[in-house]
């Protein structure tokens, strides 16, 4: 995929211009569980460097501008953003915390790096975090992560080019045409490609801020497993609250199908029952390109004559 073949997605230019984005990302502010942050700090022997019980992004953007001054306002900037993510909810936050007190100097130091780094240099940011010939470096703190840091490390900055990069933005982006991103762990490659993209497409919508192209891509997100393959049929339904995600395989819908037609064939007096299991007969039969056949069901007296009509199981 080469990025300049994205265009700006028609539903992130209707949300664009739906309100005042920059204003409504400004007010965004978190409430934290400052207590649990301020005794397992000190479990670890560091500093309670949380910012409050209530966080926000411009709370984060003044720690970021002095994340590059040491390794320790680094880790401070770190745990605060850890914060804003998680809010109330504190999974996984005391093995990262746990991670660092480990070997607080080197990752410190690292963080600071990569902080500086991402403000010309979201690749080599990027790969400071997570080389592409290895995992993470440190614990629990993948690319969904640390990419928020890296994206407050920028200060406020409007351009700054270390955007978020979590699983929601990626699926819009694969649905704007990015065929081949993954769905999780990208590469440093991958996150300069999204960078360069972000910034295009906030020229080309004529907005100041590269963070409110990414705050759209969270907004105009599909679900999860929208894409899988069988599930073709259903694309234009996913915005339903009874949308269910997938994956299911060829073989499950085979099996699926099959069961529909026994069923069928066993409810002979129930005409709402046939009714269904037509329609999500045929729903399956052309999600699979017909190649499992219609279910039909009809009434003949007090008899009742069932057809299956596809190749067999």
């Amino acid at each position: 995929m080469k990025h300049t073949t994205l265009a700006l997605p028609d539903d992130l230019i209707e949300w664009l211009a739906a309100g005042d984005r920059a204003a409504e990302l400004h007010s965004d502010t978190v409430a934290v569980d400052r207590q649990w942050w301020t005794d397992t700090l000190a479990e670890f022997e560091l500093p309670d460097s949380l910012h409050g019980t209530m966080i926000s992004r411009s709370n984060l953007f003044a720690l970021g501008a002095r994340a590059v001054d040491s390794p320790e306002a680094a880790i401070a900037l770190l745990w605060n953003v850890v914060a804003f993510c998680l809010g109330r909810r504190n999974s996984d936050g005391k093995k990262r915390i746990a991670a660092v007190s480990a070997d607080r100097k080197r990752l410190g130091a690292l963080l600071r790096d990569a902080a500086e780094a991402g403000r010309e240099d979201p690749g080599a940011a990027y790969a400071l975090l997570r080389p592409d010939k290895g995992g993470n470096i440190i614990d629990r703190l993948g690319p969904a992560g640390f990419t928020w840091y890296l994206y407050f490390a920028g200060a406020g900055e409007p351009k700054h080019p270390s955007p978020v990069l979590e699983t929601k933005v990626a699926r819009s982006l694969r649905r704007a045409g990015w065929r081949d991103l993954r769905e999780t762990m990208w590469t440093a490659a991958d996150y300069v490609a999204y960078s360069k993209i972000v910034d295009e497409w906030r020229a080309d919508a004529g907005i100041d801020r590269n963070d409110v192209i990414v705050r759209g891509l969270f907004a105009i997100s599909p679900p999860s497993g929208w894409d899988h393959p069988w599930q073709a049929w259903e694309r234009q339904t996913w915005e339903r609250e009874n949308w269910v995600r997938g994956p299911l395989t060829t073989d499950d819908l085979r099996t699926v199908h099959r069961w529909i037609s026994t069923l069928a064939a066993l409810t002979s007096r129930s005409a709402a029952a046939h009714v269904e299991f037509e329609r999500l007969g045929h729903k399956i039969n052309t999600a699979l390109g017909g190649a499992v056949g219609e279910i039909t069901t009809a009434f003949d007296g007090d008899r009742y004559r069932h057809s299956y009509h596809g190749e067999p199981y």
